[in-house]
């Protein structure tokens, strides 16, 4: 009976390092995946666009995989033929190494979804604004600010930016006078919470209070949650009337 517990036991290790390296491998591959996605971007819009909206969930995703990993690396490490001799150490040394993994996820999450958007942030203001140079001849192109750029924007893009649906940046250049417009979707950008001051706070819904016509502008609401502290507001928004057409 000792020896076919042993046998058990031998599997139950080896099984657990098998499962281990498997679920790092999936946790590599979703990072792998993540950065080539990245380097496949044609522009800085896309480029921005692709890291908002992904690399938070690629980073989750990788923690989780990874943690579950780590979680049964330390359980083969606890588990031995004379280091585990009943059901009960059994049990024990495999909830122990399940509450270190769990630990690791729970840490890795705290982390990646409160204290990283600040270096996301960072991470898009350097794709947003880096210098850009004019293709047509080799000139470095200057980034105009907020109210240079309304000059150069649509009515209907100027729309965009005032109730937050789009953000556009305007580039010039100087010598010949040709202008590039960008248009970033700032949907998964987070913003500053008022009540705990992290930058955790991300868009709900969005609903037409007061619907614009041709004399008068509408009124947009737009619903916000905090992933840190659950706090809720609501901003509200100005559409510009209707154009004729």
């Amino acid at each position: 009976m000792k020896n076919n517990y042993s046998d058990f036991i031998i599997q139950w290790q080896e099984g657990a390092e098998v499962w281990a390296l498997l679920f790092l491998f999936i946790a590599f591959s979703i990072f792998l995946f993540y950065v080539i996605g990245l380097l496949i971007g044609k522009n800085r819009t896309k480029v921005y666009e692709y890291v908002s909206s992904h690399e938070i969930p690629a980073f989750l995703n990788v923690m989780i995989f990874a943690s579950i990993s780590l979680a049964l690396y330390v359980n083969s490490l606890f588990i031995g033929e004379y280091k585990t001799v009943n059901n009960f150490e059994l049990i024990v040394q495999s909830v122990g190494s399940l509450v270190i993994g769990v630990m690791v996820w729970y840490i890795t999450r705290v982390i990646i979804r409160i204290y990283y958007p600040y270096i996301l942030a960072k991470h898009l203001a350097h794709i947003r604004f880096k210098k850009m140079k004019a293709t047509w001849n080799g000139n470095e192109m200057k980034l105009l600010n907020e109210d240079e750029e309304d000059l150069h924007l649509t009515e209907e893009q100027i729309e965009h930016e005032q109730i937050f649906a789009f953000d556009y940046d305007v580039w010039i250049d100087e010598e010949t006078g040709k202008k590039v417009v960008e248009k970033y979707d700032v949907h998964h950008t987070s913003l500053l919470c008022d009540k705990c001051r992290f930058r955790t706070l991300h868009e709900l819904k969005e609903e037409i209070i007061v619907k614009p016509t041709i004399t008068g502008e509408g009124k947009l609401l737009k619903h916000y949650r905090c992933d840190n502290c659950g706090n809720k507001e609501s901003i509200e928004k100005h559409i510009a009337p209707l154009s004729d057409d």
